[in-house]
């Protein structure tokens, strides 16, 4: 008896400043995981979460700094269970999260940024076979980013100076 969990996650994100110290920019957060059991497919879950978001920073030294953000993502998954008959689950939603964060400037184009979701809301409705099935709504603090963990650290590059 084998088996098998694999899952994968991914969060471009592109971004313009309006100002020296305000972030204008749009993240794209692909998810997916796949379950078998003896080869046979028991699980499997896509998502595509779009979200645009607002950064205000505040400079500690000329490569040090901290920031805070404003984050609103559409929320896209498809989840199917295999067993013991094919049923597709697709939820849909939208979302609203306030986090805060720190950038290092590496070189005058690479920059880490690490950031943590503070605040969050979401609302979201699961239908199965076009039949809505159920409805959540929650409120979190310091549980979740635009992306798949707690704490989000990331490599940004600047394409124009």
């Amino acid at each position: 008896v084998e088996s098998v969990s694999s899952s994968w996650a991914l969060a471009p994100e592109i971004g313009t400043f309006l100002s020296d110290d305000l972030q204008l920019g749009l993240a794209l957060g692909i998810t997916g995981s796949k379950q078998t059991f003896d080869g046979d497919d028991v699980f499997k879950s896509t998502s595509i979460d779009p979200t645009i978001y607002g950064r205000k920073f505040f400079s500690v030294t000329d490569n040090f700094s901290l920031f805070t953000g404003l984050y609103l993502s559409f929320i896209s998954e498809t989840d199917t269970d295999y067993v013991p008959t094919t049923v597709e689950f697709k939820t849909s939603g939208f979302g609203g999260r306030v986090g805060v964060g720190v950038a290092y400037a590496l070189s005058p184009r690479f920059t880490a940024v690490g950031q943590y979701g503070l605040l969050g809301f979401e609302s979201t409705k699961t239908k199965v076979d076009g039949d809505e099935t159920s409805s959540n709504t929650s409120f979190d603090f310091g549980v979740n980013t635009i992306g798949a963990s707690v704490f989000n650290i990331g490599i940004y590059y600047t394409f124009k100076q």
